[in-house]
């Protein structure tokens, strides 16, 4: 365990203490090599090793590699396959592409440390290191959303095809700027463009179920094998509670949260409707789908602490040294009681296996 506290550590320390600049180029490398070169770390480490194997003697359109292993995912494989590496250089890509992500996302926080130590314990250690492909839609995710809340609806929908090329289910993405003009339609009392909206909605998340289910694995998987996904339920809390705050202040103060972009009131409350979504009849199913609404967590705790820093700044570091406490005991519960947590342990990084 100690190589998940060592790195939470570099991350957690200039949250309170000030750091010169090249520390941030420092920690992002840190974290591509940590993720990338990590060796059987993860519950899917045999599943990837077969997807690259299969690439090799596949075509660059292989129908398999675009229906089953997602387009985006199979081009890397068959890159490293030809220029003769192996899954270290697929990890290593996808890492880049997730911590760049992660790092854009936290770079437009207030305290863009706040924001990646809370990602660490989930987001960078469970799904980076365990779900490869859904952890790089997420790094092109957390791109598009930053476009997104900049009103760059054109260069939000590039970043989200780049995440859907990864992986199929980034098309859920999509539900966040529909929520968002479903809110705005409600607070401007546009009943008819509200009605509609609501609709293209509706059959938007069916025609999304359909396309996943439509990927034989995943449909295998995960809802025909009816796989039971342990701490679901905890997990989709873990996105509940921060939406929770950001909508009661949204609603009921005047603070950052409430000047934030109508993107995040969407995620918050999508966040609020996603227990909803183990009615798909698989916990595993929710489990997936709800990753996409993680960047709440980063955004609401990451900040949370300055909604004090006008009033008391004993209290705002307190905040953040609790927020730092809580992010560590995620992480040490994760470790340590989690059911599929053997498969990061003992942590072993090439070369040195």
């Amino acid at each position: 365990m100690l190589p998940y506290f060592i790195v939470f550590a570099l991350t957690a320390i200039p949250v309170i203490v000030q750091v010169p600049r090249w520390y941030g180029f420092f920690l992002f490398f840190t974290y591509v090599l940590f993720i990338g070169l990590r060796f059987e770390v993860g519950a899917d480490w045999e599943s990837y090793i077969y997807i690259l194997e299969a690439a090799k003697s596949q075509s660059w359109f292989a129908l398999e590699g675009i229906t089953v292993n997602d387009f985006g995912y199979h081009l890397i494989n068959k890159l490293a396959g030809t220029l003769n590496q192996g899954i270290y250089f697929v990890n290593s890509v996808v890492a880049l592409i997730f911590t760049s992500g992660l790092f854009y996302f936290c770079r437009h926080l207030k305290n863009s440390y706040a924001g990646l130590v809370v990602a660490f314990p989930y987001l960078t250690t469970v799904v980076a290191m365990g779900y490869t492909r859904q952890s790089g839609a997420i790094g092109f995710e957390m791109i598009a959303l930053i476009y997104l809340a900049q009103g760059k609806f054109i260069t939000f929908l590039s970043y989200l095809f780049l995440a859907i090329l990864l992986h199929k289910t980034a098309i859920f993405i999509l539900l966040i700027p529909l929520v968002s003009q479903l809110i705005s339609a409600i607070q401007h009392r546009k009943l008819l463009n509200s009605i509609v909206l609501l609709f293209l909605l509706i059959l938007f998340i069916f025609g999304s179920v359909l396309i996943i289910n439509s990927t034989s694995r995943f449909l295998t998987a995960y809802i025909e094998g009816q796989m039971e996904s342990s701490g679901t339920l905890i997990r989709l809390l873990m996105n509940f509670l921060p939406a929770f705050i950001f909508l009661m202040e949204h609603y009921t103060a005047r603070n950052l949260f409430k000047l934030s972009s109508i993107v995040y009131l969407s995620i918050s409350w999508l966040a609020i409707l996603s227990p909803l979504l183990l009615l798909t009849g698989s916990t595993t199913a929710a489990d997936r789908l709800a990753l996409y609404l993680i960047p709440i967590q980063v955004y609401v705790l990451g900040q949370f602490p300055y909604l004090f820093i006008s009033k008391s700044w004993k209290l705002f570091i307190k905040w953040l040294i609790l927020i730092i406490a809580y992010s560590f005991v995620v992480l040490w519960v994760w470790l340590n009681f989690a059911d599929h947590a053997f498969a990061w342990l003992p942590y072993r990084m090439y070369p040195f296996v």
